[in-house]
């Protein structure tokens, strides 16, 4: 998300309820996959791309919260449960990020089967939301399904904030509009609105609908730039 509004929206509105652990999964993914669409410079993981993998259940060791340097830890470091996910960053930097991360109170040390891992606080789970909202995005498959997806949304006149929400998300994201509260998209989507309906806890109010068919539907194959 890029608009001044939608920036305004996301300071002034919290979220009324927590997504699940398995919505904020597939968030991080989300997010993951955009960080590799937009050629990130491999040795140097920003901060919002730490979190998503972290959110994405990856392992972590606690080894790299030690006071010790990144050369003298890289035997234990390079021992950590899903080292390869981690292994192409720089290990200073990446020791470095997750010692701030941990002063912020974005992640802590947890056991698990006898080993220390480093997971995300419900802090950290809250920026990883923050950058996904932002930055909400649909991929793009190489062909089309010939189905279209359609997000109908009925928000009281009283919750009109959150309709504003919902229009300028639908817009940044690319749908177009049918009707003042239908809106299309030719490419699979339901992940991104379903982060949006729990986010914003917005339940039965905004529906997902996937169409087979749609009677003169050349208009919205122009314009989607659909053959």
């Amino acid at each position: 998300m890029t608009t001044s509004i939608q920036s305004k929206l996301t300071k002034q509105i919290p979220p009324p309820s927590f997504p699940a652990d398995t919505s904020i999964a597939k968030i991080c993914q989300l997010l993951i996959k955009q960080a590799e669409k937009e050629e990130r410079k491999q040795k140097y993981a920003p901060v919002r791309e730490i979190l998503a993998i972290l959110g994405t259940g990856v392992a972590l060791s606690a080894v790299f919260l030690a006071p010790k340097s990144a050369i003298a830890l890289k035997p234990l470091i390079t021992q950590t449960p899903d080292w390869n996910e981690w292994k192409h960053y720089n290990i200073s930097y990446l020791q470095r990020a997750l010692r701030r991360l941990e002063k912020q109170k974005d992640v802590e040390i947890f056991e698990e089967d006898g080993q220390q891992i480093i997971q995300l606080t419900e802090n950290g789970k809250r920026k990883i939301l923050k950058y996904s909202i932002e930055s909400l995005s649909v991929e793009k498959p190489s062909h089309w399904d010939n189905n279209w997806r359609l997000v109908l949304y009925d928000i009281p006149k009283r919750e009109k904030y959150l309709g504003d929400l919902v229009r300028q998300t639908l817009r940044s994201m690319g749908f177009y509009a049918i009707q003042e509260s239908v809106y299309i998209y030719p490419y699979p989507c339901f992940e991104q609105i379903e982060f949006l309906r729990e986010y914003y806890g917005l339940g039965n109010k905004v529906q997902y609908m996937l169409i087979a068919h749609i009677e003169n539907d050349g208009a919205y194959k122009t314009y989607f730039h659909l053959s």
